[in-house]
């Protein structure tokens, strides 16, 4: 298998790290110098401001040893990981003696924000980054919109070659994006954005070991072997967290030393990841919880159509209640009203009182502040962490996008209307191109004087009101995912699309909308040679 002979060191994992965490952080320091990791912004507020939380998180540290681990040994990897921008919550402070220019002084703490300051909160976090002519990728286009504090959504994309020449994708063999909508907690999201590429590069150096020397193993091997090994990687890196948090639970402990070990564990995550081979043109999609993953492909007519390349794992889904019960055949409530013992989704990381015994969920709350019991478990685990994999031939000569989104899009629009918005911004927008990137800045978007609006209907209901109306879609992005939260969110209705965002904290943010993370994805050829990543 080339490249690939002794990629990745068993000993390599997420429990090893939480061991050896002072010696890791130190080791960090030579690792930055090499791979790009990910930029953390800081918050573009008054001087003075904190920096982003996400800055001294242990999972940057993770992301920094994941990757370096496989580029010290011969495998060049280039990443993009989100940054987890501080919350947005001043944008909704006010200081009652100067509450800014446009801005109506009143006894309330939270103030209406104008369309400026809404296109700056939409944007804030966006990112088109393009790949070398040659790949079949053009570009991808992300952006995160938090409603939780700190945003429990993570991703990350990252170019897999055979070179250690960080300026060149000549040699790009495949991509890997992912995206990892976490609950209750951030933590087990981090975990997955930190490791869980190193854990499928380990099981696909593993599963190579058959193989001719000189094949590629995405190309070569069977695709059952190929899926299998997605499969053992999301299943193996989750069994180290449970496990981790289980020895925690029943061991010698200090306090902190537990928290560490427990928190991935306490909390949950949906996971989504793409895998794009280069030579074979084949995408394979792994789904665990309800993001989702949506192909947009042009007819033979010039029609977009979209096509579901995951299927949302959650109780409504017949199959995996069914899988459930059958799991659970004398526990008829395993599955009620759509949930899981509570829970939304029938697939998942972490989530350990779903996967823990009686005992040790109790120990858990005894010993180290877990949750209560889980009601009504009997014979668990009523969870896993194996994905459910598709494959689907790429046509980048007909210039194929895919969505990835958690599934706070998905709340708001379907599958269709997300493709169709996508198409409509590709008839004024060139994916061959990067935007350039802006920098928004919350005191120079402010508008000066009050905004003309309508005055509104006394009898209206916002709440049962859809947030996204096809009468109101609008292109006005440079960046596809923004376009698509953006419309998500009201798109031109700015009544709406100011007052969802207003509220920048839970629990009230959380009542309106949730986080949403998305991925736009283009597949194609340049007309000219980009074979650098720009704006990494």
């Amino acid at each position: 298998m080339v490249g690939m002979v002794g990629l990745f060191r068993r000993s390599s994992t997420w429990s090893t790290w939480l061991r050896q965490h002072r010696a890791a952080q130190t080791h960090s320091k030579d690792c930055v110098q090499w791979i790009p990791l990910p930029r953390h912004r800081y918050h573009a507020g008054p001087k003075g401001s904190p920096p982003n939380e996400a800055q001294s998180s242990p999972f940057r540290t993770i992301s920094a040893i994941s990757v370096a681990t496989l580029a010290g040994l011969g495998y060049a990897v280039h990443q993009y990981s989100n940054s987890t921008p501080l919350a947005l919550e001043n944008w909704a402070s006010v200081n009652a003696d100067n509450p800014g220019p446009g801005v109506k002084r009143t006894n309330h703490v939270s103030r209406t924000l104008d369309i400026d300051q809404a296109d700056a909160i939409l944007r804030w976090a966006e990112e088109s980054d393009a790949i070398g002519d040659g790949s079949g990728i053009l570009r991808t286009d992300s952006v995160r919109v938090p409603s939780n504090y700190p945003c429990e959504d993570e991703y990350f994309y990252r170019c897999v070659g055979y070179e250690r020449d960080a300026s060149t994708y000549a040699n790009l063999s495949w991509m890997m994006w992912g995206v990892f909508d976490g609950h209750v907690g951030v933590e087990t999201a981090r975990a997955l954005r930190g490791w869980l590429a190193a854990y499928i590069i380990s099981e696909f150096n593993e599963a190579s070991a058959g193989l001719p020397a000189d094949s590629l193993f995405l190309s070569d091997a069977p695709s059952s072997v190929v899926d299998q090994a997605i499969k053992n990687a999301f299943l193996r890196l989750d069994r180290d967290i449970i496990d981790t948090g289980t020895d925690a639970v029943v061991g010698r402990r200090h306090l902190g030393d537990a928290i560490a070990e427990l928190d991935a564990c306490y909390a949950g995550s949906c996971a989504l990841v793409s895998i794009y081979d280069r030579e074979s043109q084949l995408l394979r999609v792994a789904c665990v919880g309800d993001s989702r993953a949506v192909l947009g492909r042009r007819s033979p007519a010039g029609e977009w159509q979209a096509t579901a390349l995951s299927v949302d794992q959650t109780g409504f889904n017949r199959d995996e209640a069914v899988r459930i019960r059958e799991e659970h055949p004398d526990e008829p409530d395993a599955v009620k009203d759509g949930r899981v013992l509570g829970l939304a989704v029938t697939r998942a990381f972490g989530d350990a009182f779903w996967k823990w015994s009686r005992e040790v969920q109790e120990e858990a709350q005894n010993r180290f502040f877990g949750r209560r019991p889980l009601d009504g478990s009997l014979t668990p685990p009523y969870l896993t962490a194996e994905p459910v994999v598709t494959t689907t031939k790429i046509r980048p000569e007909n210039g194929d996008f895919v969505i990835m989104a958690s599934d706070g899009l998905w709340d708001n629009l379907s599958s269709a209307q997300a493709v169709d918005l996508v198409g409509q911004w590709l008839k004024t927008h060139d994916a061959t191109r990067v935007p350039k990137r802006l920098v928004y800045d919350r005191d120079a978007t402010r508008t000066d004087g009050e905004q003309e609006r309508k005055e509104p209907d006394e009898k209206i209901s916002y709440t049962s009101r859809s947030q996204s109306s096809p009468a109101h879609f609008v292109v006005k992005d440079s960046n596809a995912a923004t376009h698509l939260v953006r419309n998500a969110l009201g798109g031109g209705d700015e009544d709406m699309l100011c007052g969802v965002l207003t509220s920048q904290c839970p629990p009230l943010s959380r009542r309106i909308r949730d986080d949403i993370t998305v991925l736009v994805i283009f597949f194609g050829h340049s007309k000219k040679d980009a074979s650098t990543l720009q704006h990494w």
